[in-house]
């Protein structure tokens, strides 16, 4: 073998570094955010009013006609 020490420690150098970098790559998952924080008041009631008549739509017998 005509390697020298340098070479061992260069091999593991980069193999450590490959692992780190495949570590960063991982995503973050967002917190997350209540919208009553920044949504004006009236956009809310908007968005609720909607989810109740959407659950009320869904709900409601098929009639024929």
């Amino acid at each position: 073998m005509d390697r020298k020490l340098d070479d061992f420690i260069n091999i593991n150098f980069s193999y450590t570094q490959e692992k780190r970098s495949a570590k960063k790559n991982v995503r973050k998952k967002l917190r997350e955010t209540n919208l009553d924080s920044f949504l004006p008041e009236e956009h809310i009631e908007f968005f609720k009013n909607l989810r109740i008549g959407s659950k009320r739509i869904a709900r409601k017998k098929i009639e024929g006609l």
